[in-house]
C-alpha cells in the first residue's frame, strides 16, 4: 500500500526510529525519567497545579492504595507572568499552607531533569503573555521550593512537567504504561508515548517535517511568525486550518467571507452551499489523515495495541474528524488496534501521577 498517507506513515516511523536512536531526526523525542516510588504517604493529601492556559487550574487528593482521589478542585483565570515573581506571587497565593508536596503540570517549553528521585523541567522560553523573565533557563519547581522555605519556611517538594506528558501520565489511573499513548489535536499538534515503565517520551510531533507542504500550507509557514517550525502542525491544527480555507477558497474563487477561526470553519462543512461545504469537509479530511499517519506511525513502532488518551476540541468535535481518524488508522496498521479515550481531569490527575 504506497498511497501518500501510508508513505507518510513510514516517514513518521523512521523519524521515531532515529529519535530514539539519537540520530538526527525532526522529533525532539524528549525522553522523561519518572519517579521510581511515590513521593507521597499513603492517605497524605498533596496538592496539583495547571498552568498555562487562559484559565489555571489546582486541586487537592489524597493518596488511596497505589491511586488518589479528588478532594476538592478550582479554578479561575490566569494573570499574565512576566517575570519570574509574578510566578512565585501568584504561587504563594494558591498553594495549600498544609501540603508538602505540589505537582505542577506547566504548560510551556520544558527540557527534562531528575531531582533526587523527582521529575522536573528547566523552563526554555515563555510566550508574548508569558515572559517568565527570571526563570528562563532555571529548573522551575526547584526555584518554586526555594521560593517557598525563603518566604514562608514551607518546606515543599515539587514536580513539573508539560502538558503532553501530564495527559499521558493520566491514562495510568486506569491502564498500565504499556497500554498507553496520548495526543493533542487541538489548537496545537503532539504525541507522546512510553519507552517503559519509567520513560515517558514528548515527541513533539508538531516538528515532523518529512513530507511535502501544501500550497496553502507553505504559504501559512512563510507568514507565520516562525517560518520553518512546527511545520506538521501547520498542515494540521485548528491554530490554522481555518487559514487554508481562507486562502483556497480566494483561490477557487468562491464567494464567501473569510473566516476567523477553525470553529468557523467546522460549521461551513455543514454549509447548503455544496462548494463551500466541500472544501471546508476536505480541509478537515486532509488534517485527520495526516493525524492517523501519526498514529498509525506510533502503534507500529511501539507493535502493540494502544489506547490514545486524547484531547483536542479539533479530534473530538470536527466535523466527522474522529471517525475519519479511525477508520483511516484501521486501513494503515491492521494488525494493531488504537483505542481513544477521554480522561476527566486529565490535566489534574496527570500531574498527580507525577508524584503519587
Amino acid at each position: 500500500m504506497n498511497n501518500p498517507i501510508n508513505i507518510l506513515k513510514q516517514s513518521f516511523i523512521s523519524e521515531l526510529q532515529n529519535g530514539a536512536n539519537k540520530k538526527p531526526s525532526s522529533l525532539p523525542f524528549i525522553r522523561h525519567h519518572l519517579s521510581t516510588s511515590s513521593k507521597v504517604q499513603p492517605n497524605e493529601t498533596f496538592q496539583t497545579m495547571v498552568i498555562g492556559g487562559s484559565f489555571y487550574q489546582k486541586a487537592l487528593m489524597k493518596k488511596v492504595g497505589n491511586n488518589f482521589s479528588l478532594i476538592e478542585h478550582n479554578a479561575g483565570p490566569q494573570p499574565p507572568f512576566l517575570t519570574e515573581q509574578d510566578l512565585m506571587s501568584f504561587l504563594e497565593k494558591h498553594i495549600d499552607t498544609n501540603v508538602k508536596v505540589v505537582a505542577l503540570n506547566f504548560a510551556y517549553p520544558l527540557t527534562p531533569v531528575m531531582r533526587n528521585d523527582v521529575l522536573d523541567g528547566v523552563l526554555q522560553d515563555g510566550s508574548k503573555e508569558n515572559t517568565f523573565t527570571g526563570l528562563i533557563g532555571k529548573t522551575v519547581g526547584e526555584r518554586i521550593e526555594q521560593y517557598m522555605k525563603d518566604k514562608h519556611g514551607q518546606t515543599l517538594t515539587v514536580s513539573s512537567a508539560n502538558d503532553t506528558i501530564c495527559l499521558l501520565l493520566s491514562g495510568l489511573v486506569t491502564r498500565s504504561w504499556d497500554q498507553l499513548a496520548a495526543g493533542i489535536v487541538g489548537t496545537g499538534l503532539n504525541f507522546a508515548i512510553f519507552l517503559d515503565q519509567h520513560t515517558a517520551v514528548n515527541l513533539e510531533s508538531a516538528n515532523f517535517d518529512k513530507f511535502e507542504q501544501s500550497y496553502a500550507g507553505n504559504i501559512i509557514n512563510k507568514q507565520s511568525a516562525a517560518p520553518g517550525k512546527s511545520l506538521y502542525e501547520k498542515e494540521i491544527s485548528g491554530a490554522y486550518l481555518y487559514k487554508h480555507f481562507n486562502i483556497l477558497a480566494q483561490k477557487e474563487g468562491l464567494d464567501v467571507e473569510p473566516i476567523r477561526s477553525t470553529k468557523d470553519l467546522d460549521a461551513l462543512a455543514k454549509s447548503k452551499d455544496a462548494n463551500v461545504a466541500s472544501l471546508a469537509r476536505s480541509i478537515l479530511a486532509v488534517s485527520a489523515d495526516m493525524v492517523a499517519a501519526q498514529i498509525a506511525g506510533i502503534l507500529e513502532y511501539c507493535g502493540r495495541d494502544l489506547t490514545f488518551i486524547m484531547q483536542g476540541s479539533l479530534y473530538w468535535k470536527g466535523y466527522q474528524f474522529k471517525e475519519i481518524v479511525e477508520k483511516r488508522v484501521v486501513g494503515l496498521v491492521p494488525r494493531y488496534q488504537a483505542r481513544y479515550e477521554k480522561v476527566l481531569h486529565s490535566d489534574l490527575f496527570g500531574a498527580a501521577k507525577l508524584v503519587a
